[in-house]
């Protein structure tokens, strides 16, 4: 798209406030060449942990704090994973400004990716710039504009109206790919349009 760089991105957290709570699971899915990479976060307030947040999630205490093997093994330090993101995001050979982060309810990811990096003191370094698409935004304009609007606009009602299978809801992997394919439709939807 142009000299724009697009990335689906989903995050599984513990909990809802991006200052107080952190990413534990984050998939980003480049639009350019259709790769996606996902990675397993090790908390940094362990003691800001949402029961609920990882009862909706799936992610385990015991695993997230790295009190088993597998845990210790799958959730990584912080401050190594954003270097490996920014190293995987550099690969487009694309400025930040450039970058776009599309997602369904993207200022919520992007207030967590944002706080992330910051509490990793790398603020500076954070790959993405200012700009995000919603899904969810975009489906709410395009039903304004039509007079037709939906009862809901969370993801999942936009994965049944476009007919989509999302294999394993609430995990940031399989999450992206039914957002990018939401995308995608809503892509072909206002190219089909401006043909006319």
């Amino acid at each position: 798209m142009n000299n724009y760089s697009l990335f689906l991105a989903d995050c599984e957290t513990t909990g809802l406030d991006a200052i107080k709570n952190d990413v534990i699971e984050l998939s980003l899915y480049r639009l350019s060449d259709n790769t996606q990479k996902t990675w397993c976060i090790k908390p940094i307030n362990l003691n800001n942990i949402d029961q609920d947040a990882l009862r909706i999630n799936h992610h385990k205490l015991e695993d997230i704090t790295h009190q088993t093997a597998y845990g210790r093994e799958t959730y990584l330090d912080p401050n190594k994973v954003i270097v490996e993101i920014e190293n995987w995001v550099a690969d487009d050979n694309v400025p930040t400004t450039n970058r776009v982060l599309v997602g369904a309810n993207t200022g919520f990811d992007k207030g967590f990716l944002d706080q992330l990096w910051t509490k990793c003191n790398s603020s500076d370094t954070l790959p993405f710039g200012r700009r995000y698409l919603d899904v969810q935004q975009i489906e709410f304009f395009l039903n304004l504009c039509q007079d037709n609007m939906l009862d809901s606009y969370s993801l999942s009602s936009l994965v049944k109206k476009y007919g989509l299978t999302n294999t394993k809801s609430h995990t940031a992997a399989a999450d992206t790919v039914v957002t990018k394919d939401v995308f995608l439709k809503q892509v072909a939807f206002f190219t089909a349009l401006l043909k006319k």
